[in-house]
């Protein structure tokens, strides 16, 4: 192949009125090299433990042409935080490989040889020089994972006239918890309510029937929110008599709990508790009765749901929840299913009603991680979401004579930084105790390869491609391109 390459310089400015136009190329052919030498690096799934790895990286030397002098060395054309307006498509011998932005900042010519060094980066770069960008995630019912991703980026453009275009291919993953090993999500005790004081001191203590025999607990679902909530109310009202004299006096006693869940399974805990004075007469109780009923109805739980309307059991959206109790002592809340939400809640403004700006990316971390997913861009610049583990269907089989070289080796997994998960609404502790043992269940124990595979276009390799190598068949996590030696470097876990 002659590994000829020809870079087009494209009007990136979205409300430019030559948006997307070619302005200018610098093209090699077989008697002028005008790009003098160019290096691209490995396409990388993201790390396991957050969203911290390198954008691909193109860089390429020339001579500056009259456009480029006056274009991109001259400080005009371009957005803030060094982005040039002007794009690039870089191609090899006619086919595309690499479409990404300028970084001006790195700009670098060498006055005594006349040569500009030009880096380049894809549009993954943009997450972080805008990672100061915030979002106020308020949707009611949640975000799709896609769309953390697809707001982050639509933030970014409305910073600046840009576009970033994006492609989704991922699909919600399965983590089956199953209902014989149902995980407890909320434990109420309740036992001290129905004590009686000890030592008595002569008093003698009973239930009044103005308190409630037993707690009213369980779900309620609100499939317009997307969500369910797990509640419990008692409110217990002690009798003391004296005999002489002749003394009766009440003491009301309430407990109630709201569970709000997101994330299918990190709480919201709401709590109210109220031990009264002791009174002589059950009307003055009326108030702290009212009052603990109020705190329900502030809540949107209406005292006829609150008597008639939980459930001891409850589905939404494929999670399913059930509960248990241990009379006069405790009653719990369980969760079983698929542990990955559909839906995701991040930011705290679900806990605390405000209108509380979220870190875009910090959200776009903590959605990668739960999910165990990953961004790249492709050749034609868009930026990918897939599943880590979405290998090719395909097997490509490399033959014994262009293998260059070949290492394996164990694999030595990172401990995965799971403490990124905070940022979601509720309580993401045992979230994170599920998804921590689950990725490092992902990585644990792998077998990888280090290879060198000659002739570039004999095979079309591809992150996530699936190749086989001395009759074992591996999955790429890491691909690079050597196109002086038109040969791939590979990094690939055994499958």
């Amino acid at each position: 192949m002659p590994n000829l390459f020809k870079i087009d310089f494209i009007q990136g400015k979205t409300d430019a009125s030559d948006y997307n136009q070619v302005k200018h190329s610098l093209e090699d052919t077989a008697t002028n090299r005008a790009i003098i030498s160019l290096s691209v690096s490995a396409d990388k799934l993201q790390s396991i433990s957050n969203y911290s790895r390198e954008p691909k990286r193109l860089v390429f030397e020339c001579f500056p042409t009259a456009w480029i002098e006056e274009n991109i060395l001259s400080g005009n054309n371009e957005h803030e935080r060094y982005i040039s307006h002007f794009e690039v498509r870089v191609y090899r011998d006619n086919t595309l490989f690499f479409m990404g932005i300028i970084d001006t900042s790195q700009l670098s010519f060498d006055v005594s040889s006349g040569v500009l060094k030009i880096t380049c980066y894809d549009k993954i770069k943009l997450l972080s020089l805008f990672s100061d960008l915030t979002h106020y995630y308020s949707l009611t019912a949640g975000y799709q994972p896609q769309w953390i991703l697809g707001y982050f980026i639509q933030d970014i453009e409305q910073k600046i006239p840009i576009s970033i275009p994006y492609s989704n291919q991922f699909t919600l993953p399965t983590l089956n918890i199953s209902s014989d090993s149902a995980m407890t999500i909320a434990h109420i005790d309740f036992d001290d309510l129905i004590q009686f004081p000890n030592p008595t001191g002569g008093w003698t203590y009973s239930y009044d029937s103005s308190g409630w025999p037993g707690p009213f607990c369980g779900f309620r679902i609100d499939t317009v929110v997307n969500r369910i909530s797990f509640v419990f109310a008692y409110k217990k009202v002690i009798k003391a008599t004296y005999p002489n004299p002749a003394t009766t006096r009440y003491q009301g006693r309430y407990r109630g709990r709201i569970y709000k869940f997101f994330n299918n399974i990190c709480p919201v805990v709401i709590e109210y508790d109220e031990k009264t004075d002791w009174v002589e007469d059950l009307a003055s109780l009326e108030n702290a009765a009212n009052e603990f009923i109020g705190f329900y109805i502030e809540n949107g739980i209406s005292e006829t749901t609150l008597y008639t309307g939980l459930v001891s059991v409850g589905s939404i959206d494929g999670r399913n929840y059930g509960s248990s109790h241990y009379i006069g002592h405790w009653v719990e809340a369980h969760f079983h299913g698929n542990l990955f939400p559909a839906m995701l809640f991040p930011g705290k403004a679900y806990e605390n009603y405000n209108d509380e700006q979220t870190d875009n990316i910090k959200a776009l971390q903590a959605m990668l991680m739960l999910y165990n997913a990953t961004i790249f861009s492709d050749p034609e610049g868009h930026i990918v979401l897939k599943n880590k583990d979405a290998y090719a269907s395909a097997i490509i089989d490399i033959d014994a004579d262009d293998v260059v070289s070949f290492v394996s080796k164990r694999g030595n997994p990172e401990k995965p930084e799971i403490n990124c998960l905070d940022i979601l609404a509720g309580d993401t502790t045992q979230l994170q105790g599920r998804i921590k043992d689950y990725l490092i269940d992902f990585h644990d124990s792998k077998w990888s390869c280090e290879a060198v595979i000659d002739q570039l276009s004999k095979y079309n390799l591809n992150l996530q491609s699936k190749l086989r190598i001395q009759n074992k068949i591996y999955a790429i996590t890491e691909l690079e391109r050597n196109y002086i030696d038109d040969e791939y470097k590979v990094k690939a876990w055994l499958l």
